[in-house]
């Protein structure tokens, strides 16, 4: 399969290797570490946003 981008860190990663995932307006999103998950669970929009250049680029705490 390939690659997809956590959109919480933007690191690239194999969706079959990934660490966690979430469901959100029917799409799933793969995430690099537990934390990105929670990240994004707790605003997801933010990060939708950003998955169409809408917002600005932050680092996860892995």
């Amino acid at each position: 399969m390939e690659k997809v981008q956590d959109l919480v860190c933007e690191m690239w990663i194999d969706p079959d290797k990934a660490a966690a995932t979430s469901e959100y307006k029917d799409k799933t999103y793969y995430f690099c570490a537990r934390g990105c998950k929670v990240a994004f669970d707790k605003d997801p929009e933010k990060y939708v946003k950003k998955e169409h250049g809408e917002a600005e680029h932050k680092h996860c705490c892995h």
